[in-house]
């Protein structure tokens, strides 16, 4: 079997994962989706991802948890179970012994998750237009670790693809999902997926440069669209102020089952000056 084959396989694993988080694990059919026995998946799966699949969505459920805390009004006890806890006292300890700290600590936010202070620019204020989307098909790239780092890989891939199989035009958008927040995730553990909404097959035999790409579907439905202009490097305020000032002044709550993404307005992001860079970010809403 070619790597290829290989990879298309537990990438289709981790995204059905990812996108039903808050159904349980069925080992049984996630090896089916994977074409691989039950005795080989979880050795598989641990190799591609580096850690378990239990451990993979438990981690994903609590990083879920502390945007719940923060932004929703969901009781902690409800927070619990959406976390695939039975009980309270059991999410507690999960939770503790991920971050050293207790969900009502967080909720209360009395503990800093983040590292590093995250200044707003003075008198930052931009009102969001409210948008209803359809879904977005795309072809993604995923690459992980820090920002900075994972972001230009998973371009330079998808874009690869992309121009040497002269499937870009003047329509074609770029995407970026920011999966994790990196004052939560371990910077080796960031993902980031860079996206062109094309809707077309990968597994086109014509296709050239396609190893290790995604088919995926960005969810559409009710999301804030915030216009962020500037360099990509000033992205942490942006969305500090979206969390932190706007949300809590408006009578809106985020979509526990949607991602942010990001899309980039600028053709050619490498020859526009860093202060003329234009991008929308739509944060997903109930």
């Amino acid at each position: 079997m070619s790597k290829q084959i290989h990879n298309e396989r537990m990438n289709k694993v981790v995204q059905h994962i990812e996108n039903n988080l808050s159904a349980g694990i069925n080992i049984s059919d996630l090896a089916k989706l994977a074409c691989y026995s039950e005795f080989h998946f979880h050795r598989l799966f641990r190799s591609y991802i580096g850690e378990s699949v239990y451990a993979y969505r438990k981690r994903l459920l609590l990083e879920r948890a502390i945007k719940l805390l923060l932004y929703s009004s969901d009781s902690i006890t409800d927070i619990a179970f959406k976390s695939g806890y039975d009980n309270q006292a059991s999410f507690n300890k999960a939770f503790k012994n991920l971050y050293s700290c207790t969900p009502s600590q967080v909720r209360k936010q009395s503990v800093a998750l983040q590292p590093l202070k995250i200044e707003l620019r003075q008198n930052m204020t931009i009102k969001p237009e409210i948008k209803t989307i359809d879904n977005i098909n795309v072809i993604s790239a995923r690459e992980t670790g820090s920002y900075p780092e994972a972001a230009p890989k998973a371009w330079g891939r998808v874009m690869k693809f992309a121009y040497s199989n002269r499937l870009m035009n003047k329509d074609v958008r770029s995407i970026g999902i920011s999966h994790d927040d990196p004052s939560v995730t371990a910077p080796e553990q960031i993902r980031y997926d860079a996206c062109v909404n094309i809707d077309t097959d990968l597994k086109n035999q014509a296709f050239k440069n396609n190893d290790n790409l995604e088919q995926k579907i960005i969810n559409g439905g009710k999301y804030a669209m915030f216009l962020h202009k500037g360099s990509y490097e000033n992205f942490a305020q942006t969305y500090s102020y979206i969390f932190n000032e706007w949300l809590p002044e408006n009578d809106f709550q985020v979509s526990d089952d949607k991602t942010c993404f990001e899309i980039y307005l600028n053709r050619d992001p490498r020859k526009t000056k860093p202060e003329n860079l234009k991008t929308e970010i739509y944060i997903p809403l109930v």
